[in-house]
């Protein structure tokens, strides 16, 4: 039976946050912020950009069968018949790199097939090179790599010219989240923290990363806590971690719809110190070994009105802040009241408010507020 319960958890991971759709930001942007330039380049300017680290491929872009071997091969042989492919977005970084946004796949692609994914300068017969394969019009070329190719057909490729927005630097980030999200459009279309992971490469992502790998003790405890429920693919996982550092840090007295751009300044807020990181890291890990030692495999579940008990993102959120700010003597109490503490947490499920803060427009002011008060006032009575 508790085999059951937790193949039904694995399942269905995590339960849908509804009526998200239509609550306004309250502090958009400043559209005079926005700055693009349109500028020119061939593939094989590209092709240099990629091989000497100029060119970045955020890490979620190589997550394998995002496009298959033949839309690939379409792809070079459309530059191979030289015809016109969609514009592409980059972000120039603080560094005068350029970071991309939009067309993924096909920077993908050309470091797939023209670098064998390894950006080495010489790649006869590189195992990792891309093969072409049902090509429909140059099919001559099927079962080619790129060193295979005539040379006026590598010719004829590189000097492809593509159009490209760049996004210049210093554009702030919540102006970058917004152009990134309305270009998402149409094919793999990007997660939310698929964008943030974009906006905010380097320590910060990486930091992050410490607190829900399975290489870590903390992300360890992460899984304990979830019941491996949460899946990396997509980076549902490192959007877990920044729901927990933008209220862990900043607060839930400073949220401001919407949840995405709150996320965004929790990101801007992880700061450099490492003793404050550790303490984030440690805070974090106690707030999963505590979930888990008082709910068990119903961490971050509602276990009142579902017939399945899915991971609740509001749950995770005010429970992982909470748990995490307590200090030893605080821990010892909630422990040796357990029980009755998890008979007042069902009762709170069943107050309309609370379980319309943790179900229905969650990402309102109004809903964060609601779930963050009447969950700290729940802690409060059990620890005094």
């Amino acid at each position: 039976m508790e085999e059951d319960k937790i193949n039904i958890a694995k399942k269905n991971y995590i339960e849908k946050e509804e009526g998200n759709e239509d609550i306004k930001v309250e502090n958009p942007f400043n559209p005079n912020d926005i700055n693009i330039n349109i500028v020119t380049r061939t593939i094989g300017q590209l092709i240099d950009m990629l091989r000497y680290d100029e060119l970045l491929i955020p890490s979620y872009q190589r997550l394998p069968n995002l496009w298959k071997t033949k839309q690939k091969s379409r792809f070079i042989e459309s530059l191979m018949l030289n015809l016109p492919i969609p514009l592409f977005y980059f972000d120039e970084t603080e560094n005068k790199k350029w970071q991309v946004i939009d067309g993924l796949q096909r920077i993908s692609t050309l470091e797939h097939f023209v670098l064998g994914g390894s950006k080495d300068k010489t790649l006869s017969g590189n195992k990792n090179a891309l093969v072409l394969d049902d090509l429909e019009f140059k099919t001559e070329f099927n079962g080619l790599t790129w060193d295979k190719l005539p040379r006026d057909i590598q010719r004829r490729i590189e000097v492809c010219q593509v159009t490209i927005n760049l996004i210049q630097k210093g554009t702030p980030e919540e102006v970058k989240y917004s152009i990134f999200s309305r270009i998402n459009q149409g094919g793999i279309e990007l997660e939310a923290q698929e964008i943030r992971t974009a906006l905010f490469q380097g320590f910060k992502i990486d930091f992050l990363k410490t607190l829900i790998s399975n290489q870590t003790t903390i992300g360890q405890k992460f899984a304990l806590a979830t019941n491996n429920s949460v899946p990396s693919k997509r980076q549902e996982d490192l959007d877990f971690a920044t729901r927990f550092i933008s209220f862990y840090i900043l607060g839930y007295e400073k949220y401001e719809p919407d949840m995405d751009l709150f996320q965004i300044q929790g990101m801007k807020s992880i700061p450099t110190e490492t003793i404050k990181l550790d303490k984030i890291s440690q805070s974090f890990k106690q707030a999963m070994q505590l979930s888990y030692d008082i709910f068990g495999i119903d961490a971050f579940r509602k276990t009142v009105k579902v017939k399945v008990k899915r991971i609740n993102k509001p749950l995770f959120e005010i429970i992982s802040v909470y748990f995490s700010l307590l200090n030893s003597s605080d821990k010892e109490k909630l422990m040796s009241k357990k029980d009755n503490f998890l008979n007042d947490f069902v009762e709170l499920q069943k107050d309309e408010q609370f379980w319309n803060a943790i179900t229905t427009s969650t990402a309102s002011k109004d809903s964060v507020k609601k779930r963050h008060e009447m969950f700290k006032e729940l802690i409060n009575r059990f620890i005094k």
